[in-house]
């Protein structure tokens, strides 16, 4: 898919007309922006509310969302990522900014070209199969796949999605040569895996919880570094010494050149927001644990997140279109 071009959206990003250089004790001077870059009623407009909602008490002053849709989000990433770098307008960071600058042509920008304040929520992709499968553990699901290169069908969302590249980076990271089978969303991919058209599917931990508490799936692995308090069994590709630690999340970006004293009010809000009892029962509602990652920590996570995916992405021979 080809998109806007980068000159084109750059150029019209909007530069808000508050001072460049007003320090933390002025900040914030209006209301603070928070741009999503996807529709109203989708999981990163969702948790962009729910932060709106509670963070102005932290922060010091009012924020409000705008959602700057198309481009697979590179509108609205552009124009925050381009915004003054005064604090006054913010982004959603979401997994497409880790996906998109692989798998697009031409996609405008990447987690660089922004500040990153902090972590709300990431959800951990696992690989599930049917609770009567032959295959008890990860292990045995490897080995079985590394015994018939090719002949294991391994569901997941579209092509160019993180669940599909999850699926090439976890099963490329164990050696495990299996044919993966592209579906319109996870939600197709776990129906195949339970009209046993696949052997395994890849799902983020949420979306496959139903099947496994209706006794119809079992998680053999946790994409990730920690363990899932809903897969006790099931363990993590950390823990295996596997490369492929990817998720599905949602976090705050600023654009680059801020002040480091509005940076780090930001950053010291947003520890704040993650801890409020109100939001994070408001985020548990929509089954979100809240994630405390912030400034450089969450900057670091962020890289491991884009150069899987990228690996991933080459792995499975997509060329951006």
């Amino acid at each position: 898919m080809k998109i806007v071009s980068k000159a084109a959206l750059l150029g019209a990003a909007v530069l808000i007309s508050a001072p460049l250089h007003a320090g933390a004790a002025e900040f914030p001077q209006k209301p603070v922006e928070l741009v999503v870059p996807f529709s109203q009623g989708g999981g990163t407009d969702r948790v962009g509310r729910i932060f709106a909602q509670f963070a102005p008490k932290h922060l010091g002053g009012k924020m409000f969302v705008s959602n700057r849709t198309g481009g697979s989000g590179a509108i609205g990433f552009s124009y925050g990522a381009n915004a003054r770098p005064d604090g006054h307008v913010l982004t959603m960071a979401a997994t497409t900014i880790t996906v998109a600058p692989h798998t697009v042509a031409g996609y405008p920008v990447s987690y660089k070209n922004f500040t990153p304040i902090c972590l709300l929520a990431a959800i951990p992709m696992t690989l599930a199969v049917r609770s009567d499968s032959p295959y008890k553990t990860i292990d045995e699901f490897v080995v079985a796949a590394t015994g018939k290169p090719g002949e294991m069908k391994l569901g997941a969302a579209g092509a160019a999605t993180n669940n599909y590249l999850a699926g090439v980076a976890v099963t490329g990271a164990a050696g495990a040569k299996v044919t993966m089978i592209p579906y319109g969303g996870a939600g197709p991919a776990l129906v195949a895996l339970l009209g046993d058209h696949v052997d395994a599917a890849m799902a983020d931990a949420s979306e496959v919880l139903q099947y496994v508490k209706g006794g119809q799936a079992r998680v053999l692995v946790v994409l990730g570094d920690e363990k899932v308090a809903d897969y006790p069994d099931a363990p993590t590709t950390a823990s295996k010494g596997w490369t492929a630690n990817v998720a599905s999340f949602r976090g705050i970006f600023g654009p680059t050149k801020m002040p480091d004293d509005v940076t780090d009010k930001l950053v010291n809000a947003c520890k704040e927001t993650a801890v409020d009892p109100e939001f994070t029962a408001e985020m548990k509602k929509f089954g979100m644990d809240v994630a405390q990652l912030s400034g450089a920590a969450f900057g670091d996570w962020l890289k491991k997140q884009n150069d899987t995916y990228s690996t991933a992405a080459k792995a499975a021979g997509i060329e951006p279109k």
